[in-house]
């Protein structure tokens, strides 16, 4: 009974798989907010140039760019699993000699920049190997329940990590926060040796090159109109509305000249948002009305954002950081939920590198391009910017992604569900 009042939830959970990993995975995510919040704010600490922020957060996410799709195709010859274990154990193990470094006043921003690059770097394999895995761990039909659940996961950790670093930061200075990341790695370690799952069934027999399927893998993304309309909305997402996030302790230096605490609550906000979305999207637990979900929090969140520039203030920017959480959290989820619905099994891996990007890389492009803009004209203007311009996109994107029937084509059951058209077709 208690199950079924959960819903999607309590399906989903229903797996011991998908039980451990989310489990070993809530701990890990935590280490990895936590760090993300010290990154910027050592940077800023360092620097005090948004042009730096940004730049240290593009070093630990553009390998993405360049591993990402390239262990799409590699994970698909091997194990998802296993390429998890040992890109988290090498993480851990990088994340402990950072602390020891920053623990031993030796820290400049050059280091910090080399070791968010090599974080970036296994990164590229961790968010492809995640997406890879997780239709592994749960029946087809509670994917849906299950992408949002996890989701939930991630921004309980978004609120509990910078709020975590906050007060590590002002306790013991970086050094702490780092060498946090580094231990939070265990419990997902030992979650992954207790996964049992058979990867073998989906493996590809090596028959062509990596490059070969690397180039099968874009064209098949790009060949199909609701996977590229999904995956340009995004991108979209990522590159005008979310840099925000990134540049976050940048804001809080420029406009609400604060410090670490102020940083903590702002972003501890937008996670507080972002997991009422994903929890409501998991007790949903269906894909049916997905895009219209994705079109209309995508609006909503551009509008947020202009309010929080525009009112500015610690107590207002809270609250309003709580609903952008709401809204681009169910924008983010209903996405991926969306695109892997509609990537065959073959394909899964490769199309999720692509995604994979649009998550960390994208954004952190986003706060790049802002961040040297906001040196040039001011940090409020150019983040305006971004949000004005994501406006005019979901005019655009409304009209071809309804017009395309990518909710006609994706969210009917399976059985029911007509043929993807592709390009030229």
């Amino acid at each position: 009974m208690f199950a079924g009042a959960l819903g999607g939830i309590g399906r989903a959970l229903g797996s011991r798989n998908f039980a451990l990993y989310c489990s070993g995975m809530g701990l890990s995510l935590i280490g990895s907010f936590v760090f993300f919040a010290a990154l910027g704010w050592v940077t800023w600490e360092l620097t005090n140039s948004a042009a730096w922020v940004g730049t240290i957060v593009l070093a630990e996410t553009v390998p993405n760019v360049f591993i990402g799709p390239f262990a799409g195709v590699i994970i698909e010859r091997t194990s998802a699993k296993w390429a998890l274990f040992w890109a988290q154990l090498s993480a851990a193990v990088i994340m402990a000699v950072l602390s020891v470094i920053t623990f031993g006043n030796w820290l400049t921003i050059e280091i910090l920049l080399l070791f968010a690059f090599l974080i970036g770097l296994l990164n590229g394999i961790t968010f492809p190997a995640h997406f890879a895995i997780l239709p592994k761990l749960v029946p087809r039909a509670d994917l849906s329940a299950a992408i949002a659940f996890q989701s939930s996961v991630s921004q309980l950790a978004r609120f509990l990590g910078p709020a975590l670093a906050g007060v590590l930061i002002i306790w013991a200075g970086g050094g702490m926060a780092f060498a946090f990341k580094s231990v939070s790695y265990s419990g997902f370690l030992v979650a992954l040796l207790l996964i049992d799952i058979d990867e073998s069934r989906d493996r590809k027999p090596i028959s062509s090159g990596i490059a070969h399927d690397l180039v099968a893998g874009l064209r098949y993304a790009w060949s199909s109109i609701p996977i590229r309309l999904l995956l340009v909305f995004a991108v979209a997402l990522g590159i005008l509305l979310r840099p925000v996030v990134e540049l976050m302790p940048a804001y809080v230096g420029i406009v609400l000249k604060s410090d670490a605490g102020a940083l903590a609550w702002l972003l501890a906000a937008a996670g507080v948002g972002a997991m009422c979305a994903s929890l409501w999207l998991a007790r949903r637990g269906e894909t049916v009305g997905l895009t219209r979900i994705m079109l209309l929090n995508f609006m909503i969140t551009a509008v947020i954002l202009v309010a929080f520039l525009y009112f500015g203030g610690l107590a207002i920017g809270v609250a309003l950081l709580v609903l952008y959480g709401v809204c681009s959290s169910a924008v983010l989820i209903s996405n991926q939920t969306l695109i892997q619905s509609a990537v065959e099994d073959h394909m899964r891996a490769r199309v999720m590198s692509l995604y994979a990007l649009t998550v960390r890389a994208i954004p952190a492009l986003g706060a790049f391009v802002v961040g040297h803009l906001a040196d040039l004209v001011g940090l409020v203007s150019s983040i305006l910017g971004g949000a004005i311009l994501g406006l005019l996109f979901w005019f655009w994107a409304r009209r071809w992604i309804l017009g395309n029937r990518v909710a006609e084509l994706i969210e009917s059951p399976e059985s029911d569900k007509p043929a993807m058209p592709v390009a030229g077709k």
